[in-house]
């Protein structure tokens, strides 16, 4: 009995599902078959897809607008691009004033003084036994070598300065040494007649004015009109 009323559910429950199944078959079949059309469904489907393609849709209205703003934008680029940019006018310097070139100063010429200068050696005339052998033909027969000339000379300018310009001037043989401990120079021979060739104490001294310095020559400074006399001694100035 129990499995009988199994089976007995099992085929009500089957049936069941059975009628509803062709049930729901039915009602579909019953709706597609009057209410399809081809032509309906055709026309319906085309319906959107057939309005101009030219007609703007409300969604497109900002492009056209923004269009003529773009062209603008194009038109005056290229107008700007097309005119030319105007060429700078070159700017003028003023014109620069020739600066007048300075005068130039007349360089002062150096006053010339003068003074007179002779050189002689008498003394020898009386001593001529003690001058060195071969000499005798330097010694003038008045004892003087030079007579007195008028030397031109600088401001500045030592008696030396002046001995050295007239024996070069006249063509007269001088021979001097610098002595650096006296910061001078030293008076060896004048005319080729030296120190001791007329004996232990000869030489030559020198007088400015009729007096005999007490320096050298190169510390004497001459002076416009000085009487500057060389004289060759043979005992050390007392003969003079």
């Amino acid at each position: 009995m129990k499995h009988l009323k199994r089976w007995m559910c099992l085929f009500s429950l089957l049936l069941l599902l059975t009628l509803v199944a062709c049930g729901n078959t039915g009602e579909q079949g019953a709706v597609v078959t009057p209410t399809v059309s081809p032509t309906v469904g055709v026309e319906e489907s085309l319906a959107p897809s057939d309005q101009p393609s030219g007609e703007p849709q409300a969604s497109e209205a900002p492009a056209e607008t923004q269009q003529p703003a773009q062209s603008q934008d194009r038109g005056e680029s290229s107008a700007a691009a097309a005119t030319p940019a105007p060429t700078p006018k070159p700017t003028q310097k003023p014109a620069v004033k020739a600066t007048p070139a300075p005068t130039p100063k007349p360089t002062p010429t150096p006053k010339v003084n003068t003074c007179y200068l002779s050189i002689e050696c008498k003394t020898i005339l009386g001593r001529m036994e003690d001058l060195t052998p071969g000499k005798e033909s330097l010694v003038p027969s008045d004892g003087v070598i030079l007579s007195r000339k008028a030397i031109s000379f600088e401001e500045g300018e030592s008696v030396f300065d002046v001995l050295l310009r007239a024996t070069q001037t006249y063509g007269i043989h001088m021979e001097y040494e610098y002595t650096p401990g006296f910061g001078g120079h030293y008076i060896e021979g004048i005319n080729n007649l030296y120190e001791f060739d007329c004996g232990a104490g000869s030489g030559w001294m020198y007088y400015v004015n009729g007096v005999k310095p007490n320096y050298g020559v190169s510390k004497y400074t001459v002076k416009n009109g000085d009487v500057i006399e060389f004289k060759y001694t043979c005992d050390l100035g007392f003969d003079l």
